[in-house]
């Protein structure tokens, strides 16, 4: 279950592009002292550093999933003791053909394990170690690989449900990952993965230590970055290429001022006059990630 990474190692800076048209790579970078011309990906140090960390995932149908993506990273299975279910059967069979153990626990301990989220009486405790950082992803992408891609950044998204819807859409509607900063965002949680549907366990959700850096190297790489803000051109009239890299902001305050300058272009979803207000993060991700499916789907 290789998918929650932490990328402390993508520090880079770039130019921004303002010009219209196909965005080529840029071949300049950061120096170092002498003139030697790093790497897009070299670390600031020999390796880097292990990302392994445990999570704890709940609930029937995220479980189960888990197990079945990435046996290897079970470490044990915990059901409430006395509990009777079809679909922890299932799971119990499963996790014990593939050797992990089962547990029978309290229900308090299920509570403190999930962090009071919901678990339906199963748990399943996993070990993340990634082997592949978003950076080590944007550097090794081709012209041909870079077609089409799409990738989801949020500012500084802290409620754990709008990461997980936002996770869902982009799954479902052809992101490649998403990104969130290191600091001051909602982290894969068990309630991540279950307001994703398991979303969160099957599309790469990469942490970065400075989200304006990564998309200066983005848009280094060819990427157009569009902004989510209410004050936007209307998506319906905005003309979307590919890669892209569509940028959400947080809940209360939307994107940082520096995240806000290095977007291309601002987009803003049409509303009607009467409505309530503007849309939150997750709705407003997915009708933008729609609109961006859509005009590729019809230049494709």
């Amino acid at each position: 279950m290789k998918h929650f990474k932490k990328d402390r190692n993508f520090r880079g800076r770039g130019p921004r592009r303002d010009d219209r048209g196909p965005r080529p790579p840029h071949d300049r970078g950061p120096r170092r002292e002498g003139g030697e011309e790093p790497s897009a990906l070299e670390g600031e140090g020999p390796a880097r550093p292990s990302n392994a960390e445990t999570r704890w995932v709940g609930g029937f149908d995220a479980v189960r999933e888990a197990l079945e993506r990435a046996p290897n990273d079970a470490r044990a299975l915990w059901i409430e003791h006395e509990l009777k279910h079809d679909a922890i059967s299932q799971i119990v069979r499963l996790a014990k053909d593939l050797n992990v153990p089962v547990q029978y626990m309290g229900r308090p301990e299920l509570d403190r394990a999930v962090k009071g989220g919901k678990h339906q009486g199963v748990a399943l405790k996993a070990v993340y170690d990634p082997a592949e950082t978003f950076g080590e992803w944007l550097a090794g992408l081709d012209d041909a690989r870079k077609k089409g891609q799409v990738v989801v950044a949020l500012d500084q998204i802290q409620d754990p449900h709008n990461l997980g819807a936002i996770t869902r859409s982009a799954l479902q509607l052809g992101a490649r990952c998403v990104v969130i900063p290191e600091r001051r965002s909602a982290p894969v949680t068990a309630a991540v993965i279950q307001s994703s549907a398991g979303a969160a366990l099957k599309i790469p959700v990469h942490r970065v230590v400075n989200l304006a850096q990564t998309l200066a190297r983005c848009k280094e790489a060819g990427f157009w970055v569009y902004g989510a803000d209410a004050s936007g051109k209307p998506a319906w009239d905005a003309v979307l290429n590919t890669p892209c890299v569509l940028v959400v902001g947080s809940e209360g305050y939307g994107m940082r001022p520096l995240v806000r300058a290095s977007c291309d272009e601002l987009l803003s979803v049409p509303q009607v006059a009467h409505g309530v207000g503007s849309l939150n993060a997750s709705c407003a991700a997915t009708a933008l990630l729609y609109e961006i499916a859509r005009q590729k789907a019809k230049t494709s």
